[in-house]
C-alpha cells in the first residue's frame, strides 16, 4: 500500500535537537573542535561604547566569515542566505533554527566604520596562524606565493583613459574609494609599484587596476597575495595589491619579512612561478634573505620588440 503524507493540519509543538542533526564527520564538528575565540570579546572591546544597544555579537562575525572562507562563499549576501538555511552552518555559528541572523550590511560596516582605523583584522588573522604553529601545523621550511584576481565592483563602461586622470583631488570633497586611493599613492603596493600609466582608471575605484591578465575580456582587478607553507598548506600571510607584477613581487617580499618578524620564521626555499623570476627579486631572494629559490628565470633573450639585444652584453669568449 502506497503511503501518503497527511499535511491536513501543521503541527502545534516541535522538538528539534540541532546537534543531532550536524553529521558526526561534518566538517563544521572539527573545524569548531580545535577553533578557539574566547579571546575576541577582550581584544575587540576597546571598539565598542560601553553603552547603548547591544551590537551583534563579533564571535557570531568571525564565525560566519570562516564559513565562508572554509566554504567559499564569495559574498557576505549569500552567506546570509546560506546561514539562514543550512542546519550544520547555524549549529557551527551557536545560532537556534529560530535565531535571526545579522543583515548582511554589518559586515562591511564594521569594516569600513567600526575597524576602519585599526588592525583589529590583521591581530585576528596572526592569532589564528600562531594557533596553527603552537598547533604544529606549519612546517616552515618551504614557502610558496602567488596571487589571485579579485575583480573590483567598477563598472568599466564608465572608464576613462589612463591619461585623463588627475590626482590632485581634495580627499574631503572624494568618495570613500577615492579617498582610499589617495592614500596609497606612496605604497609599494600601489602608487609606486609601477609608473606606467594604466591604460584606463575606474573613477569611482581608482586603486583597481585594468587588466587582461586572464587572457579574456580585459577588466577591474585587485590581487591578492598569498604566502603558504607547503606542507600544510596553512596562509601565513595575505597581502592585497594592484593587479600586475611589480605590486605582486612586492607584496611577496612585504609577507615574507612579515612572517619573519612576527613568528620568527624564515623559510629555507620559496616557490613561485615565473613572474616572481626578475632578476632583482632573485637577487632579493638569494643575497638578502639567505632564501633558495624555485622560480623560473623571467627569460627575454627571444623577445624582438627591442626589450633584449644580444649587442647589450660583453661576451668573454
Amino acid at each position: 500500500m502506497m503511503g501518503r503524507r497527511n499535511q491536513d493540519q501543521g503541527q502545534l509543538f516541535y522538538s528539534f535537537d540541532l546537534d543531532a542533526a550536524v553529521p558526526d564527520d561534518h566538517l563544521v564538528r572539527r573545524i569548531a573542535a580545535v577553533l578557539d575565540l574566547s579571546w575576541v570579546h577582550d581584544e575587540l572591546a576597546p571598539h565598542y561604547s560601553p553603552i547603548g544597544r547591544p551590537s551583534i555579537d563579533p564571535v557570531l562575525m568571525i564565525r560566519m566569515l570562516v564559513l565562508g572562507y572554509v566554504f567559499a562563499i564569495r559574498s557576505e549576501r549569500a552567506l546570509c542566505r546560506e546561514v539562514q538555511v543550512n542546519l550544520a552552518y547555524r549549529w557551527f555559528c551557536g545560532l537556534t533554527i529560530e535565531d535571526k541572523l545579522p543583515d548582511h550590511s554589518a559586515f562591511s560596516r564594521a569594516r569600513n566604520e567600526r575597524f576602519h582605523d585599526s588592525d583589529i583584522f590583521r591581530r585576528v588573522f596572526e592569532r589564528v596562524v600562531g594557533a596553527c604553529i603552537a598547533a604544529g601545523l606549519v612546517g616552515g621550511e618551504g614557502f610558496a606565493v602567488d596571487a589571485s584576481l579579485i575583480a573590483a565592483d567598477a563598472n568599466k563602461h564608465r572608464s576613462i583613459p589612463g591619461g585623463e586622470w588627475g590626482k590632485a583631488i581634495l580627499p574631503e570633497q572624494a568618495s570613500r574609494a577615492v579617498r582610499e586611493y589617495l592614500a596609497t599613492l606612496d605604497d609599494p603596493a600601489y602608487g609606486t609599484a609601477s609608473e606606467v600609466t594604466p591604460k584606463f582608471i575606474s573613477p569611482s575605484d581608482p586603486a583597481a587596476q585594468w587588466t587582461g591578465a586572464l587572457r579574456n575580456a580585459a577588466f577591474f582587478a585587485y590581487a591578492d597575495n598569498y604566502l603558504i607553507d607547503v606542507k600544510f598548506g596553512v596562509i601565513m600571510d595575505v597581502e592585497a595589491s594592484r593587479a600586475i607584477r611589480q605590486a605582486e613581487v612586492g607584496a611577496s617580499r612585504t609577507m615574507i619579512e612579515r612572517t619573519e618578524t612576527c613568528f620568527g620564521i624564515k623559510p629555507a626555499w620559496l616557490a613561485a612561478d615565473t613572474a616572481y623570476g626578475s632578476a632583482p627579486n632573485l637577487d632579493w631572494l638569494i643575497n638578502d634573505k639567505g632564501i633558495a629559490p624555485h622560480v623560473p628565470v623571467i627569460d627575454k633573450s627571444k623577445r624582438e620588440d627591442g626589450t633584449f639585444s644580444r649587442e647589450d652584453f660583453t661576451y668573454d669568449v
